[in-house]
C-alpha cells in the first residue's frame, strides 16, 4: 500500500475553501438571523460592513449572552488563581513511594506540591490572562450564539477568535477533528515582504491597500498536524508540521451532535423566545406610536374657531363648554399591557435559560472556591455537560500548551515531562490549593464530631483512627500532617530538653527564693 506523502501540496486551498463552506449548508444564514436577536456584530452580513447593522427588536438579547459569557470565562480561568495544576503522575507516585518510604512521602510530597506551583505561576504568567479573558469571552459569544469558535494563537503568543463566516471545519463521525481552514481578509501591505513578493511574482497589478484572502490549511496526516497556506489561490512554499499539544487552532463548539462537522449554540436551542419577542416588540412600538399620535376632536355645534385656539397664547380665556373639546378613547392602552406582560414573560424564560438571575461570581480580586465550584455545578446541570467538555476540549488544551512549552527542567529542578500530568482544577474538582484547604477545613471541622461523643463512648475511641477516618473521606491524606519516626523522636529530645531547662530555671529560682528568705532571717 502507497502512503501520501505528508509534505506533499494540499492542492488548491481554493478549490478546498469553497467545498468546506459548501457543507456549512444554511449554518451561515440562521448564525445571521441569531445574531441580529442578540449581538449582530458576531456574524453580520458582509454587505453590511460599512453601515449600520441590522438589530433585533430584542432588548434582553445581548445582556443574557454577555452575562452568560462572562460567567462562563470567570468560572473556566479565574483572576486570581492557577486554573490547573501540575502533580505527579500516578505510576510516578507509586514508584516514589516504594523508593522514599511511607515515613518519607509526606515530606517529599510536600517538596514536589512547591516546585510544582512554580510551573503553575510561571504557566500562567506565558499565558498572560489579562491579555487572554477578553478573547475567551469573545470566544464563548460566538459559541452561544452560533454554537462554533476557532482561536487561533500566533507565532508571538496572542490569539484571536474566528467566527463561523472565517473558517471551515471536518470532524469524524466521533466529533474528532480532522481538517481546519482559516480564512483571513488583509490588505496586500500587511502581508510580509517574503509572501508579497511571491505575489506580486504573479499578480503584478497588486497595491499597498489592494485586499487580499489568505488560506491557512490545517489537515491530520497520520499523528501529526500539516499546515499550508495560499494567498490569492497562490500557493505559499513549504508546508509546516504540529503536534496535537503545539497545534496552533482549537475549534469548539457549544454543543456537538453525532456526525455533524459544526455546532449549535444556546440562542438556537431557545430561538422561538427570541422569535416571539422580536415579532411582538414591534408590534408593541407600533401600538406606542399610535397611541402617541394624540388628536383631539371639537364639537362642531360649539363656535369654537379651532386655528384661532391653535394660535392663541398659552393661558389665553375663551368661550366654550367644557364638552367642546375632547380626546377619543382607544382600546389599545388594554391591549398594550397585555402584550407587555407576554413579552416580560418570555424574558423572564429568557433569563432562567441563560442564568441571568441566579447567583453570579462577584467583581472583586478575591473569589472563594465555592463561588466558582457552585457555577461550574450550574453549568454543568443547565447545559448538559458543557463545562466538562469544555475543561476538556479548552482548558486542557491551553494548560498543556502553556506547560510543555516550558523548560521543565529550569522550573522543577531536571524532571522530565512525562513523570507529571495536568489535572484542571476548576467547577467540577477542587480548586487547586483552595480546593484542597477547603477540604481540610470540613475534615476539622468533622473532628469535632468527637466532642459530642458521650464520655463513657469516648474513652473506647481510637482519636487516631478517628482522625484518619474523617480525612480520608473527605479526599485528604492523613499521613501528610503526621509526623515521621525521625521527627517524632527529634520532637521528644526537644521536649526532654526543655523540660530540664525548666527544672533548672526552676531550681534556680528556689535557690535564689531561699538565699533571700535567709538574709531575712538573719536580718530580724
Amino acid at each position: 500500500m502507497k502512503h501520501p506523502d505528508p509534505t506533499a501540496p494540499h492542492g488548491d486551498l481554493a478549490i478546498i475553501w469553497t467545498a468546506m463552506e459548501t457543507e456549512k449548508g444554511d449554518l451561515i444564514q440562521r448564525s445571521e438571523n441569531y445574531a441580529r436577536l442578540t449581538l449582530p456584530y458576531i456574524c453580520a452580513p458582509e454587505s453590511s460592513a460599512s453601515s449600520e447593522q441590522d438589530r433585533g427588536a430584542v432588548a434582553i438579547g445581548p445582556r443574557v449572552v454577555n452575562h452568560l459569557a462572562n460567567k462562563v470565562v470567570d468560572t473556566m480561568f479565574p483572576k486570581d488563581r492557577p486554573f490547573f495544576t501540575v502533580a505527579l503522575t500516578p505510576e510516578t507516585r507509586k514508584k516514589i513511594s516504594e523508593e522514599v518510604g511511607t515515613e518519607n512521602e509526606a515530606a517529599f510530597a510536600e517538596l514536589v506540591r512547591t516546585e510544582t506551583a512554580n510551573v503553575e505561576q510561571a504557566g500562567m504568567r506565558k499565558m498572560g490572562l489579562t491579555t487572554y479573558r477578553p478573547v475567551a469571552v469573545e470566544a464563548v459569544k460566538h459559541m452561544i450564539i452560533t454554537g462554533n469558535t476557532c482561536i487561533r494563537r500566533f507565532d508571538s503568543g496572542s490569539r484571536t477568535a474566528y467566527g463561523i463566516r472565517d473558517y471551515s471545519v471536518r470532524r469524524t463521525i466521533e466529533g474528532a477533528i480532522t481538517e481546519v481552514m482559516l480564512r483571513d481578509g488583509k490588505k496586500f501591505g500587511n502581508l510580509d515582504a517574503a509572501m508579497q513578493k511571491m505575489v506580486l511574482a504573479d499578480q503584478p497589478a497588486l497595491k499597498e491597500d489592494s485586499p487580499v484572502v489568505l488560506l491557512t490549511h490545517y489537515k491530520l496526516v497520520g499523528k501529526r498536524w500539516r499546515s499550508a497556506q495560499a494567498v490569492n489561490n497562490i500557493a505559499v512554499p513549504g508546508v509546516r508540521f504540529y503536534t496535537p499539544r503545539n497545534l496552533p487552532v482549537l475549534v469548539l463548539a457549544w454543543s456537538l451532535a453525532r456526525g455533524e462537522n459544526y455546532g449549535r449554540g444556546l440562542v438556537e436551542d431557545n430561538i422561538n423566545s427570541f422569535h416571539n419577542i422580536d415579532v411582538c416588540s414591534v408590534a408593541l412600538v407600533e401600538m406606542i406610536g399610535v397611541m402617541a399620535d394624540i388628536k383631539f376632536l371639537v364639537d362642531p355645534g360649539s363656535g369654537l374657531d379651532v386655528e384661532e385656539l391653535n394660535n392663541s397664547p398659552r393661558g389665553s380665556y375663551h368661550a366654550g363648554r367644557r364638552d367642546d373639546i375632547t380626546t377619543p378613547e382607544s382600546a389599545r392602552r388594554l391591549e398594550i399591557g397585555v402584550l407587555r406582560e407576554i413579552i416580560m414573560g418570555w424574558e423572564r424564560e429568557l433569563a432562567q435559560a441563560f442564568l441571568l438571575n441566579s447567583n453570579s461570581v462577584r467583581d472583586a480580586e478575591r473569589i472563594t472556591a465555592e463561588e466558582i465550584r457552585f457555577i461550574a455545578n450550574e453549568l454543568e446541570s443547565a447545559f448538559g455537560g458543557l463545562y466538562s467538555r469544555l475543561a476538556t476540549e479548552w482548558q486542557q488544551y491551553e494548560a498543556e500548551y502553556v506547560v510543555y512549552s516550558m523548560d521543565f527542567a529550569k522550573e522543577v529542578g531536571g524532571a522530565v515531562n512525562d513523570v507529571f500530568e495536568i489535572l484542571i482544577t476548576t467547577g467540577l474538582e477542587s480548586l487547586s490549593r483552595q480546593g484542597q484547604l477547603a477540604n481540610v477545613r470540613a475534615a476539622i471541622a468533622d473532628l469535632q464530631m468527637l466532642e459530642a461523643v458521650p464520655e463513657e463512648v469516648r474513652s473506647t475511641i481510637n482519636p487516631m483512627k478517628f482522625a484518619s477516618f474523617v480525612f480520608t473521606n473527605h479526599a485528604v491524606k492523613f499521613v501528610e500532617f503526621m509526623f515521621t519516626q525521625d521527627e517524632m523522636k527529634q520532637n521528644s529530645e526537644q521536649a526532654m530538653q526543655q523540660q530540664q531547662q525548666l527544672a533548672g530555671i526552676q531550681a534556680d529560682a528556689n535557690v535564689r527564693q531561699k538565699a533571700g528568705e535567709a538574709a531575712v532571717a538573719e536580718e530580724s
